[in-house]
């Protein structure tokens, strides 16, 4: 992974720029029941992939080709939604994301909805399998 825009130290969280640098459930799973990829306004492209068993997420990948931002609100989407309940993983939202990265620069924002569409858009995949 390259460095494709972070912004500088100092206008970003610690949690932020831990989930850039190394951001956590980054890759495909080889197991998995749900799969979505989304490219969003800004041409960013963000993947899941969701591990559902008894109605709960159990693993969580994604993968991005998007800047540091992208890659932190990818990370902390797979953070929020792994042990949840379909029901409550299918709620989290761009706000849920930007709360818990500690806020992301204006400009970068529009990467945790991406993440969040991105979420969503792989537990409905798992859903219409589902049967």
């Amino acid at each position: 992974m390259e460095d494709t825009g972070l912004p500088i130290q100092g206008q970003i969280s610690r949690q932020a720029s831990e989930r850039f640098e190394k951001p956590r459930n980054y890759g495909p799973l080889f197991q998995f029941n749900g799969h979505a990829r989304i490219t969003g306004p800004c041409g960013d492209t963000m993947e899941f992939w969701v591990q559902v068993g008894e109605q709960r997420i159990t693993n969580v990948g994604f993968t991005t080709d998007g800047c540091g931002p992208s890659r932190a609100a990818g990370s902390i989407a797979t953070e929020l939604a792994t042990g949840k309940p379909l029901t409550e993983a299918v709620r989290i939202e761009q706000a849920d994301i930007l709360t818990a990265l500690g806020g992301l620069p204006e400009e970068s924002e529009h990467c945790a909805l991406l993440a969040s569409n991105t979420l969503k858009a792989a537990i409905t995949d798992f859903g219409r399998k589902d049967r």
